[in-house]
C-alpha cells in the first residue's frame, strides 16, 4: 500500500521540471485532450494485481486535481490514506497510524508522468514515448500509452483512457511486475476547486516525518 502511494505521489504530484515541447501525433493528441482539463474531481476504484497474479484488496476513494501542481488523493476503504500536494510540498498521511510524511517536490518529474494532470501537458513528450491505441469501441474513446524514457523510472508504462474528453481510467505497470487499474466515476471536469482543498495541517498528536 505504501509503495503504491509513494509511486502515485511521484507519478502525479512531483515538481514539473521538463522543458521540451510535445512532438508527434500521439503526443500532440494527448496534449490536446489534457489541455481541456484544468481541474478534475471524481471518485475512484483501484484494483491491484501483483507479479504472481494475486489480487490485492480493492481500494475506493475520492480525488481532486487542479493545475498547476495541486492534487488530493484520498483512499477511504479498506484503510484510509491520503496523498496531497500543494504545488511545492508533498504530504502522505496515514490517519490510522497518526503519521504524516512531508517532502519537497523535486526535479524528478521528468522521469514520471507528473505532468498528466498537474502541469503543462505540452511537455510530456520530453519524458515519455507516447503512442495511441484504438479505443474500446466508442468513437469518443482515446487511449494513450506512456513509456518513460528514463531507464531508472519506477514504472514500465502507463495507459490512460479518455471518453468524451474525460479521464475515465488509468492502468499502471510498475517495475516489480505489479499492475494497478484505476477507474474513475462521478467525474466532474473543470469544476471550481478552492485552494483550501489542497492544504494540509497535521492534527494534534500526528507524528510528522520531515524529509525536506
Amino acid at each position: 500500500m505504501r509503495r503504491f502511494l509513494l509511486l502515485l505521489s511521484v507519478m502525479l504530484f512531483s515538481g514539473l521540471a521538463v522543458s521540451a515541447p510535445a512532438a508527434g501525433d500521439a503526443a500532440a493528441g494527448l496534449a490536446r485532450v489534457l489541455g481541456g482539463i484544468t481541474t478534475m474531481q471524481a471518485s475512484f476504484s483501484q484494483s491491484t494485481t501483483d507479479a504472481k497474479g494475486h489480487s490485492l484488496p480493492l481500494q475506493t476513494g475520492k480525488m481532486s486535481a487542479k493545475r498547476p501542481g495541486m492534487f488530493r488523493w484520498e483512499v477511504v476503504k479498506p484503510s484510509p490514506q491520503m496523498v496531497l500536494t500543494t504545488g511545492k510540498l508533498l504530504w502522505i498521511y496515514d490517519p490510522e497510524l497518526m503519521q504524516a510524511t512531508r517532502q519537497k517536490l523535486n526535479d524528478q518529474a521528468g522521469n514520471t508522468p507528473a505532468l498528466l494532470l498537474s502541469g503543462d501537458p505540452r511537455k510530456l513528450d520530453a519524458a515519455f514515448v507516447i503512442t495511441q491505441e484504438q479505443g474500446a469501441g466508442a468513437a469518443s474513446e482515446q487511449v494513450f500509452v506512456l513509456k518513460p524514457r528514463d531507464r531508472e523510472a519506477l514504472f514500465e508504462n502507463l495507459r490512460v483512457r479518455f471518453k468524451g474528453g474525460e479521464l475515465v481510467r488509468m492502468e499502471l505497470k510498475d517495475t516489480l511486475g505489479q499492475t494497478t487499474d484505476i477507474r474513475f466515476s462521478d467525474i466532474h471536469t473543470n469544476p471550481a476547486l478552492p485552494a483550501a482543498q489542497f492544504e494540509f495541517t497535521p492534527g494534534k498528536g500526528v507524528d510528522v516525518i520531515d524529509q525536506m
